[in-house]
């Protein structure tokens, strides 16, 4: 998933090292914007039903999988860089706040 606009291709992708983190780099065919897919709830909608938040993951082009909790991604034209960030107890607090609580 994509953002908005999932219906773009992948054409290539490269896993770097950046500050001493893994950094994939997606490139698709079109514009891309950061994904919105993560829940604002405990649970999620995902194509087998419901999955709680904390148990959801973000599949990589060469297979590794990360907790959708930890992934940080970067939008800029064609390109999605994805990253694992380990969050704070507090950032993860913060995410199922409302937006409205956090101004």
């Amino acid at each position: 998933m994509i953002g908005p606009n999932q219906d773009a291709e992948l054409v290539d992708w490269r896993k770097t090292t950046v500050d001493g983190r893994t950094v994939y780099e997606l490139e698709y065919d079109g514009p891309v914007s950061e994904p919105t897919g993560r829940p604002r709830t405990l649970f999620g909608a995902s194509s087998g039903g419901t999955v709680p938040a904390g148990e959801q993951r973000v599949r990589l082009p060469d297979g590794e999988q990360i907790p959708a909790t930890e992934a940080t991604f970067e939008a800029e034209g064609s390109t999605l860089r994805i990253r694992r960030e380990k969050s704070s107890a507090l950032d993860r607090f913060l995410r199922y706040l409302p937006w409205w609580t956090r101004a």
